[in-house]
């Protein structure tokens, strides 16, 4: 058995600059690996090393984007 500690989510939190709500979202929707340990998350260097090989997902749509592709559909319907 591999004797390296492993991260928290906080550990892991602060070594992607991301708050720990993220990374709890992203263990729950199963989108980055993780280990459980009871309630608990936990990440090993291997975990660590796929999430940040992973392609960063796309930006969410701004308000303002949205609004522009409502009003673009809006004058197409007209």
């Amino acid at each position: 058995m591999d004797d390296a500690p492993m991260l928290t989510t906080a550990d892991l939190a602060a070594r992607l600059n991301v708050s720990t709500e993220m990374v709890y979202r992203m263990c729950r929707t199963h989108r980055w690996p993780h280990a459980r340990i009871g309630r608990l998350y936990r990440f090993t260097e291997e975990h660590y090393q796929a999430i940040i090989a992973t392609p960063e997902p796309p930006a969410p749509w701004t308000k303002e984007r949205r609004d522009n592709i409502a009003r673009m559909l809006r004058k197409l319907s007209e």
